[in-house]
C-alpha cells in the first residue's frame, strides 16, 4: 500500500469512527478522494422501522378518517341549522307579518287587552252608489273595558242627545225634550257603535278575513281587511298600523246605500272622568222610567204626535211602538249595523215570519220575501200586502216614526188580519 492509499484508509477509518480525520494532502487527487468519502459518508443506511410501525400507521388513518367524518357531519349539521334557521325564520315572518290576516287579528286582540279606557271623536256617515256622502251623527264617546260608556251627539241627527252606562244603570238625556229616561241596563236597548272590543270579537269570529291594502285615516297609516261574517255580507275594516287597532268600518250597499263609521280621534286612557258618568238629571227636565207599560200610550198618539194622519186606512189590530228602542234602532242603523231596517219588505217579512215562529227563526224565513208585495209607499208610511197561506196576515202596515227621509227606519204600526 502506497502512502496515499494509507493516508486514504486512515481518512475512512476515522470518520468511521466518529473521527476528525487528518486532511493534510500535498496531492490534488488525494483531497479529491478525501471529498468523494465524505459524501459517501454522509449517506446513512436505510433503517428499518420496528415492529409496531403498522398499528401506528393505521391508528393515524383511522383518527384523520373520523376527523374528516367530524368535519363533514359538522358541516352538514352547520347545513341543517341554515335550513331550519331559513325556515323558522319564514314561518316567523308568516306569523309576524301584518300582511296576514290571521297574525293580524291576534295583533288587534292583544293590543285591546292593554286599553283600559278610550276616547275618540266618531262619524257616522251615509255614502250612495255614486260615492256621495252626508254626515248623520257626529259622537264625543267615552268607553271602558267594564262596558260603562258615555256617548255625546255633537252633530248630525239628535243633537244634543246623551247616553250613559255606569255599571247597572243607563240613562239618556235628551235636551230637545227636556226629559232624561231611565232604561234597564240588561238587556241593553241601546248599542254602542262601533265598539272597539265588539268589532275584534267579530273580526275573531268571522268566516273569513284578508288585508286587502293600505290607506290612510285621521292622519294614520292603516291596513284595510275585508271581513266576511259568518252568514252576512263582507264589510271593510281600516286597522292603525301603529296601534293595531281598528279606526273605520264600512258596511255593504243596502237598497243603495252604505254606512262608514270613523273615528277622526282617538286616545287612550286609565279612567272614564266621574262627572261624565255619574248620574245626575238636569234641573228641570223631566224623568221617565222607560219600563212602564203606558210610557207612549196607543199607536194612534204616536201617529197623531208625529203629525202623519193623512193614512186612509187604519190596521185592524194596532201594534204597541216603543220610541226609546225604535230611537236606539235608528242609531243602529245609522252605523251599519241593521240595514235591513230600511227596508219596508224586509222589516214586513221578519215581522210576519216571528208571528209564525214567535220562539224564532232557524234558516230559511217561512215568509219569503217574493210573497211580500208594496202596495202604499209615500216614504214615510207604507203598506205591505201579505200573498202567503203560512200566515193569516194579510196586510202589513209601517211607519218612519224617527226620521222621514231615506236614511229613517221602518216600524210595524199594525196589520190586517
Amino acid at each position: 500500500m502506497n502512502n496515499n492509499e494509507k493516508r486514504l484508509s486512515d481518512f475512512i477509518d476515522s470518520l468511521n469512527n466518529e473521527k476528525i480525520p487528518d486532511t493534510k494532502s500535498d496531492s490534488e487527487e488525494l483531497d479529491r478522494l478525501f471529498d468523494v468519502v465524505r459524501q459517501v459518508r454522509t449517506l446513512k443506511e436505510v433503517e428499518m422501522p420496528d415492529k409496531d410501525f403498522p398499528n401506528r400507521i393505521v391508528n393515524k388513518l383511522s383518527a384523520n378518517k373520523k376527523t374528516i367524518k367530524k368535519r363533514k357531519r359538522m358541516i352538514w349539521i352547520g347545513g341543517l341549522a341554515s335550513i331550519a334557521a331559513v325556515l323558522i325564520m319564514a314561518v316567523m315572518m308568516k306569523f309576524v307579518s301584518p300582511l296576514n290576516s290571521p297574525n293580524m287579528v291576534y295583533a288587534m286582540e292583544q293590543a285591546y287587552k292593554e286599553i283600559k279606557v278610550y276616547h275618540g271623536i266618531l262619524e257616522v256617515i251615509s255614502k250612495n252608489e255614486a260615492g256621495e256622502e252626508q254626515l248623520q251623527s257626529k259622537l264625543d264617546v267615552w268607553v271602558d273595558k267594564d262596558g260603562n260608556y258615555y256617548v255625546e251627539t255633537l252633530g248630525g241627527s239628535y243633537k244634543g242627545l246623551i247616553t250613559v252606562k255606569n255599571e247597572d244603570k243607563m240613562w239618556q238625556i235628551f235636551d230637545e225634550e227636556n226629559r232624561v229616561s231611565i232604561f234597564p241596563a240588561f238587556p241593553e236597548t241601546y248599542k254602542f257603535i262601533f265598539e272597539l272590543g265588539k268589532e275584534i270579537e267579530d273580526v275573531r269570529n268571522a268566516e273569513s278575513t284578508i288585508i286587502i291594502g293600505d290607506d290612510i285615516i285621521a292622519s294614520r297609516s292603516s291596513y284595510i281587511m275585508e271581513v266576511t261574517p259568518k252568514g252576512g255580507l263582507s264589510y271593510k275594516l281600516w286597522i292603525d298600523k301603529e296601534t293595531n287597532l281598528p279606526l273605520q268600518k264600512e258596511g255593504p250597499m243596502h237598497n243603495s246605500i252604505g254606512y262608514v263609521t270613523r273615528y277622526t280621534e282617538i286616545e287612550f286612557i286609565d279612567t272614564i272622568p266621574e262627572e261624565l258618568i255619574e248620574y245626575n238629571s238636569p234641573e228641570g227636565y223631566k224623568e221617565i222610567n222607560a219600563d212602564i207599560d203606558d210610557f207612549l200610550g196607543t199607536i194612534e198618539d204616536v201617529i197623531i204626535e208625529s203629525g202623519n194622519t193623512d193614512m186612509a186606512n187604519k190596521p185592524d189590530v194596532e201594534v204597541e211602538v216603543d220610541l226609546e228602542i225604535e230611537r236606539a234602532n235608528q242609531i243602529n242603523a245609522d252605523s251599519g249595523s241593521s240595514p235591513w231596517m230600511l227596508d219596508p219588505v224586509y222589516v214586513a217579512q221578519i215581522f210576519t215570519s216571528l208571528r209564525i215562529s214567535p220562539e224564532g227563526i232557524v234558516g230559511d224565513y217561512p215568509i219569503d220575501y217574493e210573497d211580500l208585495v208594496i202596495v202604499h209607499n209615500d216614504g214615510i208610511n207604507a203598506m205591505i200586502e201579505v200573498n202567503s197561506d203560512k200566515t193569516n196576515i194579510s196586510r202589513v202596515y209601517l211607519e218612519r216614526l224617527i226620521r222621514q227621509d231615506e236614511t229613517g227606519i221602518w216600524t210595524v204600526i199594525g196589520y190586517d188580519m
